[in-house]
């Protein structure tokens, strides 16, 4: 602590970004300060803090800092930052769902209305959509009610005419590909389908009722109960009108509830005076009130466009909400905190229900989530007396079908949670018998081969290594190791008893039986068993192994094993005589007499 005191004391008065660190060097929390020195001497030097920052702040041994010229500047690297680290005591957006807009480039000659999820700067936004109408849907009275191109080719005012599609004798677009309609004619019809976009459901509601009565009258009675069905829909939205509300307005209204570790955050999404969408989210909060609604709404606005004109929240600093939206908005963006009994402080108390409600739902699920992940982390820290907490965890299996084929696989846990994208499995190519201690041996030298490799599976060095055996696999993992100057916790996991085994200490840990730290190490045990025999099955079955034992008529698994037993190798098989391959237990002439000739005319 005095080193860090020291540390704080020499700090600038500048704005910037500060980092702090764990024992083990990873990064736990990433704050900004308009002035470094005075934000954090107030961690270390204030008596009187939250619980939940006296928590992170006995967690740190060190800190990094970067100095940068503003508030605004520091705003954006500390986004980007918890980006990259994801650190354990920022708030964690665990769930952001990525909702389907509509969305429109009005640069183009002719534009046209698309399902979009990706945000691309230039073009226009409409929704989200959910609770029982989807931006598909939407899109699909759009369709209906305006004569606009659903085609992706590129059309210019410049370009040749072209032969209308089939929409154009469906009365479904205008053809513009053909010069069938100018371009004055045609963003006419745009702004009209933007105007029902942005809440007026009129026009469409009589375009789409004139059109079903024609489609009847002329019995048509298919595309009549088509166009029936997207009448149905808009009633949807039409339904979802707040009176008390100008049609025209747009909100974003956020608001939290927390019961301490665990919080809950609400949006409410008003598009043209109706309530169209209700979302809320899981948070793990380690922040205080004014941090939580300023990191949540920056990566919010990561995930979803900023397409509102007002964003309502409760009576919070927003100071640094006001310095992000400037910077990620070209208009001005209006922020309310709104009084009491007003229709906007309501729309705050619906957001405050929804978010309690889904917090009570779901807090005893987010206990457990938390204990089988983070807590489960640390218990098993404890209950093995590692030199520090395994957030990175690699275990590796070593699978063969009776003796041949051998495969291997890694799987990574991360924070207790498995990370499936950075599994790896592996192809032993140096052992050409049965011999799990050397295939072990070659996968873990490829392994720590590539620790500083780009790709991310093996960029960082696990602060754990599992294997999936007892001591004789522990041995030859610890010489290994030893040789890439591997210092960080190294155990082996032996099937039968749970009996976990460390590095010169002859007896070994036994875990108890339903723990939250046993259930971890065998969730990286399983996985990584799991994953390996897959491959193995995987490459068989795609004829990887032709010329071996599996595809000769009468070799069963027995044979197999009895033919191992005693040649050792396939390559032993392929010499041997008829006399020597009848001669191993098992096998009757016939069968010997299949093996010798398969491998005899390969």
């Amino acid at each position: 602590m005095d080193i860090i005191l020291d540390k704080v004391k020499r700090l600038p008065n500048d704005a910037g970004i500060y980092i702090m660190k764990d024992a083990d060097e990873n990064v736990i929390y990433v704050g900004k300060a308009k002035n470094l020195k005075k934000r954090v001497s107030q961690y270390f030097l204030r008596p009187q803090q939250h619980i939940k920052v006296k928590n992170m702040v006995s967690s740190v041994r060190d800190f990094d800092y970067y100095v940068v010229n503003d508030e605004v500047e520091a705003l954006a690297l500390e986004n980007t930052l918890i980006k990259k680290y994801q650190p354990f005591y920022n708030i964690l957006l665990k769930d952001c769902k990525t909702y389907a807009y509509i969305k429109i480039n009005l640069k183009e000659d002719f534009p046209r209305f698309e399902i979009a999820r990706r945000l691309i700067k230039g073009h226009k936004y409409f929704g989200p959509f959910m609770a029982g109408v989807s931006a598909r849907d939407v899109l699909s009275i759009i369709d209906y009610a305006f004569p606009l191109r659903k085609c992706k080719q590129n059309i210019s005012i410049n370009k040749r005419a072209t032969k209308p599609c089939i929409f154009k004798e469906m009365k479904m677009c205008n053809a513009p590909c053909a010069k069938m309609i100018s371009r004055d004619e045609y963003m006419t019809i745009v702004a009209d389908a933007i105007k029902f976009l942005k809440g007026d459901t009129k026009r469409v509601e009589a375009i789409l009722t004139e059109k079903m009565t024609i489609a009847s009258n002329s019995e048509n009675y298919e595309v009549a109960m088509q166009i029936r069905d997207r009448l149905a829909m808009l009633n949807k939205l039409k339904s979802k009108v707040i009176t008390s509300l100008d049609s025209l307005v747009d909100y974003d209204v956020f608001n939290l509830v927390t019961s301490g570790d665990f919080s809950a955050m609400c949006v409410l999404n008003v598009r043209g005076g109706k309530l169209q969408g209700v979302q809320t989210f899981d948070i793990l909060n380690y922040l205080e009130e004014k941090e939580a609604y300023t990191q949540f709404i920056m990566q919010y606005y990561s995930y979803n466009p900023l397409i509102v004109d007002e964003i309502i929240i409760p009576n919070v600093d927003t100071t640094e909400i006001e310095l992000f939206l400037r910077d990620k908005s070209t208009k001005k963006i209006v922020i309310t905190k709104p009084k009491i009994d007003s229709v906007k402080s309501k729309l705050l108390d619906i957001a405050e229900k929804n978010a309690r409600i889904h917090l009570d739902k779901n807090l005893e699920q987010n206990i457990k989530h938390f204990n089988t992940s983070m807590g489960a982390v640390r218990q098993l820290k404890r209950d093995l007396n590692l030199t520090r907490e395994p957030k990175r965890i690699e275990c590796y299996d070593i699978s063969h079908t009776h003796g041949t084929h051998t495969v291997a696989s890694m799987s990574v846990l991360i924070n207790g949670e498995k990370a499936p994208k950075m599994y790896r499995k592996f192809k032993i190519e140096t052992v050409k018998f049965i011999d799990d201690f050397a295939s072990m041996c070659e996968v873990l030298d490829r392994r720590m081969d590539k620790i500083n490799s780009e790709d991310i599976s093996f960029s960082s060095m696990p602060d754990l290594i599992i294997i999936d055996g007892g001591k004789g696999q522990l041995g030859v993992a610890v010489d290994v190791l030893n040789k890439h100057n591997y210092t960080n916790d190294l155990i082996s996991l032996a099937k039968r008893e749970e009996e976990v085994f460390k590095p010169n200490e002859s007896v070994p840990y036994i875990l108890a039986r339903g723990s939250y730290s046993l259930r971890l190490v065998q969730l990286a045990r399983d996985e990584a068993h799991r994953f390996a025999i897959t491959f193995n099955r995987q490459l068989r079955s795609k004829g990887t192994f032709k010329g071996g034992l599996e595809s000769i008529v009468g070799v069963g698994p027995a044979i197999r094993r009895a033919l191992l037993n005693k040649f050792r190798t396939i390559e032993n098989i392929k010499k041997a005589t008829l006399e020597e391959i009848e001669s191993t237990a098992r096998i009757s002439k016939a069968t010997a007499k299949n093996i010798y000739n398969h491998f005899k005319n390969q």
